[in-house]
Parts: structure tokens; C-alpha cells; sequence
């Protein structure tokens, strides 16, 4: 089974690297965690739990000094489709990266620091730019969660724009992505994007969840959530290159990933399934 050291990733995902192999968490990495690393085990990681500039930077030291001393060899990062300058089409691995909020730009950063490090010292560097996973131990605040636990309630979800356009990827589908990655001997430096693909918007979202449950929620406007300068419109991957390079693509289609997901949030609730 394999090993892997998984650092600055979302909680939620932790479970789910199970399907893979054995694994130690770091929910954030410091320089006391030198020692945890190994250039046998790869290293997954993210850039979530970093609430300023100062904690990005610890981060990036910590990661130099390990691949400058021979303790890493192969890193997996999961980005953020936030790195990229808004459009209004399909996101494509060569568009303008220019983050337009925080989280972009964390992401962005470290994209940064770790392709100098992939250069210079010649370490295995996958960059996954994902676009909206999604699935079982994904709680709100996140779109899918929320409307379905509204669902399940038969309460409201609030939604400040509905229709902004997104492209969701059900996490069974980002575990083999991942996995395959792993499987690589030697693949240098690449990135791609990992998405399902195809649009929907948050308001096609909310009536296919619905029908698909058999449910209803009250849906309503809420100012609050309308914040342009952190949101996208429209954020939709093009995935053609992860598909002819890692001959992979995602199988589990909204339908199926909102039904297991909504049958994981009743078995949570004891509404049972």
C-alpha cells in the first residue's frame, strides 16, 4: 500500500485518501514536522489554514528546506481554479494567471514557489488546478452541501447569485486523478486542470437536487453572498489535456455524485437513506 504525507489540504477530503493508501495529515505543515518527510513518500498538499502572508511564506520556506536538503522528490498540489484571470469560457492550463481574491492568490503563490523549487532541484511537481470538488464529509458552507442539507431539513438555502455557472467534480472521480498521478515513475513538471467539464448554474443546480431527491427547499436572495470581487461567474474547466495525457476522465456524473451525496447527508442526519 502506498505511503503518502498529505499537508494543508481541506478536512473533508482526508477520508476519502483512504482508497488510496496509508497516510499522515498535516493540517498545517510546520518546521517542527521536518522529520515526517521522506523522498520514498510523496507529499500531497494544499494550500488551505493559511490566513496570511506570513503563514504562506512559513510554508514555502519549510517546503525549500526539505526538497534543497534530498527529503522530498515528489510533490502533488491541489490549486485552485482561482488562480486564473475571470473569462467567460472554458478555463484551458495556458490562460492568464492573475487571482482575483485571497484564496486565488494563496494558491497562485505557492504554484509559484513550487515550480522554482521543481526547477531548480529537479523534483517531480503535478499541479491540479481543481474546479469545485465536491462529495461525501463536504459540509456548508459549500453550494452542494448547502442546498442539499436544506433539502434534507426541508429548510432555506440562501444564494446570493444564481446564475453563476460552475463545474463540479464528484471527489471519487479527484481520488483517481490523484492516484494515477502517484502511479507515475517520473513526470517532471506538469499542471491541469480537474473538472468534470460541463456547466450547470447554481440555479439548474438547485432544481436538479431537488428533483433528483424528491425534496424542496426554500431558496432565497440573500445581498450578503454578492461579493464580485471574490466570486467567479462563470468557472468551468477545460480538461482535454488531463484526458490525452493521463488518459483519465471523470465518470461519476451530477446526477449520481448529488444522489450519493445526498444519501451520505441523510445516513449523517439519522434520516437514514
Amino acid at each position: 500500500m502506498k505511503k503518502i504525507l498529505i499537508a494543508n489540504t481541506e478536512k473533508w477530503l482526508i477520508p476519502h485518501f483512504e482508497s488510496i493508501g496509508e497516510f499522515y495529515y498535516l493540517q498545517q505543515a510546520k518546521t517542527k514536522d521536518f522529520d515526517l518527510f521522506d523522498p520514498e513518500i510523496p507529499l500531497v498538499i494544499g494550500f488551505e489554514y493559511i490566513s496570511d502572508f506570513t503563514e504562506l511564506g512559513a510554508l514555502a520556506d519549510l517546503l525549500h528546506i526539505v526538497i534543497k536538503t534530498d527529503n522530498l522528490k515528489k510533490v502533488i498540489y491541489l490549486s485552485s481554479y482561482g488562480v486564473y484571470s475571470p473569462k467567460k469560457s472554458q478555463y484551458v492550463e495556458d490562460d492568464l494567471i492573475s487571482p482575483m481574491n485571497f484564496v486565488g492568490t494563496r494558491a497562485a503563490m505557492l504554484e509559484d514557489a513550487l515550480v522554482y523549487f521543481s526547477r531548480r532541484y529537479e523534483i517531480d511537481l503535478t499541479i491540479l488546478r481543481l474546479f469545485n470538488p465536491y462529495g461525501p464529509f463536504q459540509t456548508s458552507p459549500y453550494v452542494i452541501p448547502s442546498v442539499l442539507e436544506s433539502i434534507a431539513t426541508k429548510g432555506t438555502v440562501r444564494i446570493g447569485d444564481s446564475e453563476k455557472v460552475r463545474d463540479f467534480i464528484y471527489v471519487t472521480d479527484l481520488m483517481k486523478v490523484i492516484n494515477r498521478v502517484l502511479e507515475l515513475d517520473k513526470d517532471g513538471l506538469k499542471i491541469y486542470n480537474v473538472g468534470f467539464g460541463k456547466t450547470i448554474s447554481i440555479h439548474e443546480l438547485i432544481i436538479e437536487a431537488q428533483e433528483i431527491t424528491k425534496g424542496s427547499c426554500d431558496v432565497i436572495f440573500d445581498a450578503t453572498k454578492l461579493r464580485e470581487e471574490y466570486d467567479y461567474d462563470y468557472a468551468v474547466a477545460d480538461i482535454s489535456k488531463i484526458k490525452k495525457e493521463l488518459n483519465w476522465e471523470p465518470k461519476v456524473d451530477l446526477k449520481t455524485g448529488l444522489s450519493l451525496t445526498y444519501q451520505w447527508i441523510l445516513g449523517r442526519s439519522g434520516k437514514g437513506v
